[in-house]
């Protein structure tokens, strides 16, 4: 028996104290899926070479070499990063990460442009999620889409909502993984508007049009995704979170919220038992905003601790709940700071799983608050980390930090012989 054995073993015996049985814990987490998104790999730019830097409130900084530029090389990034962690995983893709045989509009997108992506699923038994990107594009106008005061704009963007469930659905077909088909439109305007709610009347019926085709919620499942403001629409965002959590609870869809995407001191994984009831799915986009939507990698913090706490209490892990992360950052490795996310969020989870919440619980009602205050406290002491190594060793991934060094020897073998030299990246901004 090795030492990481050993520490497992001792830890069983510690948590059966806590009435945890640990590999029923391990059982839960092997059925849970964590999302890895594309646009971490290029800086979302997507391969329909626009000419067009990112507009409508995205912004990557950075220039950090080695960056994927192609489909081949960010599936050979993204394989590199999930074989780092001992999760189950799902790919998530903006719809501009098509691969037609000639080129398309964005609005006549259909499955087989995405054929390479789908049989790289299947290789790696993956389910994908989909996002269309109503962004970078010469359709937005004046930084709007679906909200455009412009009939063509409209119509234009509405018929990729409509092609986007199709293809979301043939996806969850092939796969037989229901994919969740996420919409997000960063229109807005960035200074005051007179009419509020004339924007929100055109998204409304936008919406309604998208929508109203039937899907099959076992292949797809439909999610929107709303901010608090965008670079560029300081003043105004019509896809407010109160806009889409009260459509998508009307229309009987699901909502998404993205974890960067509120006030710093928002509390957002309050906000999942708040809605959960009222709506048909929650789609956790996992971030870490600074002061605003600034998309910094995923870390272990209070903020994702307490997201898989609030999900594990509630009894809603693989009950219509399910996350993936959702940053770019180009000013370090972009595949180190995916595996960073994704062993974050898997360590997190784990750590939810194994907590004993019958016991902070049975204080809490029995009135001894302090009883519970400490059992929290103490909780976090719990040898959790000896758990998530074991699953590692058990799972043929790198313990501890191994993998680091594994990481910085893929960036100089793979990533920085991409380039002869290093040419300045751009910053993309809105």
């Amino acid at each position: 028996m090795n030492r990481t054995e050993r520490m497992f073993d001792d830890a069983c015996s510690i948590y059966a104290e806590h009435g945890v049985d640990v590999r029923e814990a391990l059982r839960k987490l092997d059925a849970c899926t964590i999302g890895i998104h594309a646009w971490q790999g290029d800086d979302v730019v997507g391969f329909e070479n626009t000419g067009h830097a990112l507009t409508g409130g995205c912004q990557v900084t950075g220039n950090y070499p080695g960056k994927a530029r192609n489909g081949d090389e960010i599936r050979q990034d993204l394989e590199q990063a999930i074989r780092l962690s001992p999760c189950f995983h799902k790919l998530n893709l903006q719809s501009f990460y098509a691969e037609p045989s000639q080129p398309k509009e964005r609005n006549t997108y259909d499955t087989e442009d995405y054929r390479t992506w789908i049989d790289w699923a299947k290789k790696h038994h993956m389910g994908i999620d989909f996002n269309v990107s109503y962004f970078t594009s010469p359709h937005m106008k004046d930084g709007c889409s679906l909200a455009s005061p412009d009939a063509e704009t409209r119509k234009y963007w509405i018929q990729a909502g409509i092609q986007s469930r199709r293809i979301a659905e043939d996806i969850g077909k092939e796969l037989d993984i229901p994919c969740i088909n996420c919409l997000w439109v960063p229109d807005g305007t960035k200074d005051m508007t007179a009419d509020r709610a004339g924007y929100r009347a055109r998204l409304i019926d936008s919406l309604d049009q998208i929508y109203e085709e039937p899907h099959d919620h076992r292949y797809m499942r439909d999610v929107m995704e709303g901010k608090v403001f965008s670079i560029g629409k300081e003043c105004f965002t019509v896809g407010s979170h109160d806009f889409y959590i009260a459509y998508a609870a009307s229309r009987h869809l699901g909502i998404t919220f993205d974890t960067g995407h509120f006030h710093p001191n928002e509390k957002y994984y309050d906000k999942i038992t708040a809605v959960y009831p009222f709506v048909d799915f929650i789609m956790l986009h996992l971030s870490r905003g600074v002061h605003w939507d600034s998309d910094h990698c995923l870390i272990q913090d209070d903020g994702l601790k307490n997201t898989m706490l609030e999900i594990k209490r509630a009894g809603l892990f693989g009950k219509n709940i399910e996350m993936g992360l959702d940053y770019f950052d180009a000013t370090k490795n972009r595949v180190t700071q995916w595996i960073i996310g994704l062993r974050a969020a898997g360590k997190e989870m784990l750590f939810a799983l194994l907590e004993p919440t019958s016991l902070i619980r049975e204080a809490e009602y029995a009135g001894n608050g302090a009883r519970a205050l400490a059992l929290l406290d103490e909780c976090n002491n719990l040898p959790c980390n000896a758990v998530w190594d074991y699953l590692c060793m058990t799972d043929g991934k790198p313990i501890g930090m191994e993998w680091i060094d594994e990481m910085d020897q893929y960036e100089k073998d793979v990533q920085m012989k991409r380039f002869s030299r290093f040419p300045k990246q751009a910053t993309y901004s809105a």
